[in-house]
């Protein structure tokens, strides 16, 4: 049977699997871009461009799968409501926002950026309130602990 646990714990494998794969697209990445520019017929100018915005975007993408896998890694423990989980939250949401800006200005010479832009923005919007309501979640569990 399909319990919470369970789907704690292969959430936490999909995260280290991704960890994983954005480490290898990273070392991948300058073949990978070279051939897209090929296969598309786009000016081998663009490459340099591409290959700063993808690395770019790789650090914060990083940081956000090491923070997820702390998250994960403290739901796993029963510590949900937490201070550190809400600061991991907070890093989370950042890293969308700072992906967004980056893909954003990288959108004026690829405009499809700017569609991808927009999601990590919504992204970092949906992880400022599901931060916003595990504040309120400790809040109430802070006073219901001084509660007789």
């Amino acid at each position: 049977m399909w319990t919470p646990a369970k789907s704690v714990i292969l959430s936490s494998i999909c995260t280290k699997i991704a960890i994983v794969l954005v480490i290898a697209a990273a070392v991948a990445m300058p073949k990978l871009v070279s051939g897209y520019v090929e296969y598309t017929g786009k000016n081998a100018e663009i490459i340099q461009s591409l290959l700063l915005t993808v690395y770019a975007c790789a650090v914060p993408g990083l940081l956000s799968l090491f923070c997820l896998d702390r998250l994960l890694a403290n739901i796993r423990r029963g510590d949900v409501f937490s201070e550190k989980n809400i600061k991991l939250l907070r890093t989370l949401s950042w890293c969308s926002f700072i992906v967004s800006l980056i893909l954003f200005v990288s959108g004026f010479y690829y405009i499809l950026f700017v569609i991808i832009a927009v999601c990590a923005a919504f992204l970092g919007l949906i992880l400022r309130v599901i931060k916003n309501v595990f504040e309120q979640a400790l809040l109430i569990k802070e006073e219901n602990d001084y509660t007789i």
